[in-house]
């Protein structure tokens, strides 16, 4: 069934908006069209930073920022070091969660030896054996890996979702066009019974309280993971009334984690998310992105998934389309360009920010984001311990744009070990 999605979506590009420019132009244009929109993007963005720039003019590209995964003072709330320390120690606490559900031989990448999943579970988090509730190892086509934990010292049950790592995975993630859903549908198909006629019926005719739509991937994960874990939620949380509900994912498990806290919003009152390194999960106009209340998304400086959907695609692609067509203008571009953006001239770089806002101006793709409330991470695994930040943004503005630059798939960029690392540094000063 998700072969059948995605062989769909690859088959109905079009309809999305993406435009397959390797099919339509000769390669030396469409490599070249890259070249120049990523160097018209860092021109751009540098001038912003270091030109005088009226409102007017600044107005029509705020998505700069976005471009080179950078929010302007505009974007950011203040600094969350100062005002909620809670927040922090929440933050670094449920990092080392999300980063052990990829299991031990993953956690080799941070230099560390647990032999055995449940081992690494226990040692990096301090829970005992008996209070893991349900550990599921291993994922299954729209089931990813997951476990259920009692945490003692914080009276919390945790739900952890793992991230993309098998070829499952990455089926799901593949399954990328928006699907509305009804929150607490799962209790509503409980009680009409699990029929596939049944199931159709509810979806197709149940009003949610609350607009809600995702990626179809993350949905039917969520769907999945909501299904095999309620009860034993349930019961752990009637039997401990005064413990809360927590999930918490990192990568594609943050997407499916903020889905499920927006399916439970009334089914378990108070129930957090927190995400990290969140993929883009559902558009602007319906939860989970409008669950700021209850949904807390970390994403890394340079993190090459939190704007990346097939709105994304379809811009960049019809940018690159734009200057496949327009010779001249490509030409201007990389004329202009041809220096370090250091050494380009004031003129240069007001015409770089006028021709990018040009260009931008005709994008305008639906697009998913992060959902909730969403904090930036700067920082560096190695270096200066000292200089990680971590501030609010809107998504809409920083996120807007798919950069291009050697560096955009850097994966190192989005390993759970770098965010459970730079939330430890930031909780423990």
């Amino acid at each position: 069934m998700a072969m059948k999605t995605v062989r769909q979506i690859i088959e109905n590009f079009p309809d999305h908006g993406v435009i397959d420019v390797f099919s339509l132009y000769p390669t030396k244009d469409v490599v070249a069209s890259i070249l120049a929109l990523s160097r018209l993007q860092r021109a751009a963005l540098y001038g912003m930073d270091n030109l005088m720039v009226d409102e007017h003019s600044r107005g029509g590209i705020d998505f700069l920022s976005a471009a080179l995964s950078l929010p302007t003072s505009s974007d950011s709330n203040g600094d969350i070091v100062e005002n909620e320390p809670d927040l922090l120690e929440d933050l670094a606490h449920y990092a080392a969660y999300a980063h052990c559900a990829y299991g031990w031989k993953f956690g080799l990448l941070s230099g560390r030896l647990h032999l055995g999943d449940t081992r690494m579970l226990r040692r990096k988090t301090g829970v005992k054996k008996e209070h893991i509730l349900r550990a599921n190892w291993k994922s299954k086509t729209h089931l990813p890996a997951h476990f259920l934990v009692q945490d003692v010292k914080k009276k919390k049950i945790i739900l952890c979702i793992r991230g993309t790592l098998s070829p499952k995975d990455l089926l799901t993630d593949l399954c990328c066009t928006a699907e509305e859903f009804a929150t607490h549908e799962e209790e509503v198909k409980e009680a009409m019974g699990e029929t596939s006629s049944t199931v159709d019926l509810f979806r197709s005719s149940f009003r949610s309280k609350y607009k809600a739509s995702a990626h179809h991937g993350m949905l039917e994960s969520a769907r999945s993971v909501a299904l095999s874990t309620r009860r034993l939620i349930a019961s752990e949380l009637a039997s401990k009334p005064d413990y809360d509900l927590v999930i918490v994912g990192h990568s594609l498990g943050g997407g499916v984690a903020a889905i499920i806290g927006s399916m439970w919003r009334d089914t378990f009152p108070g129930v957090r998310v927190y995400a990290f390194g969140c993929p883009c999960v559902g558009p602007t106009d319906a939860h989970p992105f409008e669950s700021s209340d209850s949904i807390t998304c970390v994403v890394g400086e340079g993190d090459p998934f939190s704007c990346l959907s097939l709105g994304h695609l379809a811009d960049a692609s019809l940018a690159l389309s734009t200057l496949c067509e327009d010779e001249t203008l490509r030409e201007a571009i990389l004329n202009n360009t041809s220096s370090d953006v250091e050494d380009l001239d004031e003129l240069q770089l007001k015409w770089c920010i006028d021709t990018l806002g040009t260009l931008e101006s005709k994008l305008n793709a639906e697009k998913f984001y992060p959902p909730g409330r969403v904090l930036y991470m700067k920082g560096n695994l190695f270096g200066d311990f000292d200089k990680v930040t971590l501030n609010e943004i809107q998504q809409e503005s920083t996120f807007r744009s798919l950069r291009f630059h050697p560096r955009m798939f850097d994966l190192s960029l989005h390993i759970p070990h770098r965010y459970e690392v730079l939330l430890s540094r930031l909780g423990t000063n």
